[in-house]
């Protein structure tokens, strides 16, 4: 079964570390899963991905393509870099602003612009209403093509840093209504993920949840161990 693993760099590292990163990466193999690997904007020029399981996303982009918007990134600039994923609607960004009706707008743009959108969701306290989830999902994908290929990142804010990890029964509970629900609006290509506190003593508990892989953050810049639960996933 395919598995995905997201590498959310934020705004970490340098010129260094990422050369590093791309060279020791470039080496790996992967039978069933692949990497997106997505670094702060200025730094994708060094990421020269060789590796056909390895490629280039990025944290955000904007809702527009052409437009007087001050630091803004659009998708078009992106598709010049061989950007093919985009994080949408991250937990950070949400909390800077972000409100449904931008995350779908951007959602939508990805896909106008053949980029995947990697949508964020999650509660922000433990056990809070499941709705809260449902509409998340519900407003990101409103009015996206059924056809569209989307991935989900299942994100507790509660456990993002926190080093508290929910349970795996915890996860099913709301992965399950999430696959549910696209199901339910005839989407079929789509992954889930789950992201939130996730290291190389874990990962391996983690993967007995009904996911699809992990949108990773600090680990990422930790690279023996972000090879360590890469490996272990494909080998899983």
């Amino acid at each position: 079964m395919r598995k995905l693993i997201v590498a959310n760099y934020k705004m970490n590292g340098d010129s260094a570390l990422y050369t590093s990163i791309v060279k020791k990466l470039n080496k790996i193999k992967m039978l069933d899963t692949s990497v997106v690997l997505c670094p702060p904007f200025v730094y994708l020029d060094l990421f020269r991905l060789k590796n056909k399981k390895i490629s280039l996303g990025v944290q955000d982009i904007s809702n527009q393509i052409n437009h007087k918007s001050t630091g803004q990134i659009s998708p078009h600039m992106l598709n010049e870099f061989s950007v093919k994923y985009s994080i949408v609607g991250h937990s950070e960004r949400r909390a800077l602003g972000e409100n449904d009706d931008l995350i779908n707008q951007k959602v939508k743009l990805c896909i106008e612009s053949d980029i995947v959108p990697i949508i964020c969701v999650g509660e922000n306290e433990k056990d809070e209403n499941v709705d809260l989830i449902q509409n998340q999902v519900s407003s990101a994908i409103s009015k996206v093509k059924r056809s569209s290929k989307i991935i989900l990142a299942y994100e507790p804010v509660w456990a993002i840093g926190t080093g508290e990890i929910p349970s795996v029964e915890y996860i099913n509970k709301q992965v399950s209504l999430v696959r549910k629900l696209l199901k339910k609006k005839r989407f079929n290509d789509f992954l889930i993920l789950y992201g939130g506190s996730v290291d190389e003593d874990n990962y391996a508990n983690l993967l007995g949840a009904d996911i699809d892989g992990f949108l990773l953050g600090g680990v990422s810049l930790r690279l023996d161990e972000f090879l360590k639960i890469v490996k272990g996933v494909d080998n899983a």
